[in-house]
């Protein structure tokens, strides 16, 4: 790990001095510079090359627990399946064998025999109440419009003022 860092750092320097030595000379101050710049830069992309790394780590080790804990979770829903399925199948079998033991007890006894019902024996059937008659037109609430008849209107060819009601439907 050191060795990439300073095998970084090093490319790096000689890159900005071959830069910085096609404008002018260098003084020591400037190597300095450049060296401690260089090694700073090696470490930070160093860092981030691991960073990277770590996350991938991360994720991949995320990935494979998940995989996992699936797995694991199918597994306790299988074993519950069987049990169910088990227990449905013991069921009717039970069932089934209560079924057989019923009929044919229900085959040896005698059924009964059906009697004819009498109206006392039924209070709710004995007569229909009537209904209440319909109730004159009033008038329509607020807010509503009053019902149209349904008598169709006679046409008055004369100008007095008719006694005759008519009829109302119902009555």
């Amino acid at each position: 790990m050191k060795s990439d860092k300073k095998s970084l750092a090093n490319d790096i320097m000689s890159a900005i001095e071959a830069k910085l030595g096609e404008a002018s000379e260098q003084t020591k101050k400037a190597k300095k510079a450049i060296e401690k710049t260089a090694s700073k830069l090696a470490k930070k992309l160093d860092k981030l090359m691991h960073k990277d790394e770590k996350k991938d780590e991360k994720k991949s080790a995320k990935v494979a627990k998940k995989v996992e804990q699936k797995a694991v979770k199918d597994a306790r829903k299988k074993v519950k399946n069987e049990t169910k399925s088990a227990k449905n199948t013991k069921r009717t079998e039970s069932k089934k064998a209560k079924a057989g033991t019923s009929a044919v007890e229900n085959s040896v006894s005698p059924k009964p025999v059906a009697l004819p019902r009498t109206e006392s024996a039924s209070p709710k059937t004995a007569a229909p109440t009537p209904k209440p008659a319909p109730k004159t037109a009033t008038a329509a609430p607020v807010g509503r419009k009053a019902p149209a008849s349904k008598a169709s209107p006679q046409p008055s060819t004369s100008a007095k003022p008719t006694d005759e009601v008519a009829p109302v439907s119902g009555q």
